[in-house]
């Protein structure tokens, strides 16, 4: 019966999906035994979030979580006869394996994004430029950086760092630790980041 429940649940999901119900979609698989449904549902979502003008990107990340869950539910286990039991056993995987990886948090993922270091260290220099013009002094650089879209990572660092260089008191403190605090992570990761900015001194 359980098993029948769970596969009606995915069922309705999928008619939720086709339907852009993502909130209910959401809602029948909140549950331990439909988690990996439960996250496809959830990228479609952020997806639909992060592109709230963009309706043909969120139509395709929800077509994807659709056809994800549709493919995790199971046949009919009804029939009684041994007919092809045989190569479902052979399909099944050996009980001693580790089948199932577990799914990374999101502070486990950031964690892993350098880049998103980079772009809250950029958003922390924003908001000490807003809140603190007159010792952030000129914050031209982060802000040609925050228009343009193609900005890199070492582009960041070298806009952060000189529009700290160039500040004074408060702001200056702010915008220095901003910028040791990510430079300490991207050194313990050994990040390419840091190579390609020593590269970029060392050629000054």
């Amino acid at each position: 019966m359980a098993k029948g429940g769970v596969t009606r649940k995915l069922e309705d999901t999928v008619k939720s999906l086709d339907q852009r119900q993502l909130k209910k979609a959401l809602y029948l698989t909140d549950n331990e035994k439909t988690s990996r449904q439960h996250e496809f549902v959830k990228a479609a979502a952020q997806t639909c979030l992060a592109n709230k003008d963009n309706p043909k990107t969120c139509d395709a990340a929800i077509k994807e979580a659709r056809n994800k869950v549709q493919d995790t539910i199971t046949p009919p286990m009804e029939d009684t006869s041994l007919e092809g039991l045989g190569e479902y056993l052979a399909e099944q995987p050996k009980p001693t394996e580790q089948t199932v990886q577990p799914e990374k948090t999101d502070e486990e993922l950031y964690e892993n994004c350098e880049e998103c270091h980079v772009a809250v260290a950029a958003n922390n220099f924003a908001e000490v430029c807003a809140e603190n013009p007159e010792e952030a002094g000129s914050c031209e650089l982060v802000s040609r950086s925050l228009e343009n879209e193609n900005t890199e990572p070492v582009d960041w660092i070298k806009a952060m760092t000189q529009t700290a260089e160039e500040a004074k008191g408060q702001a200056k403190q702010d915008m220095i630790e901003a910028v040791t605090e990510l430079t300490g992570y991207l050194e313990k990761r050994d990040s390419p980041i840091l190579k390609q900015l020593d590269k970029y001194v060392n050629d000054e």
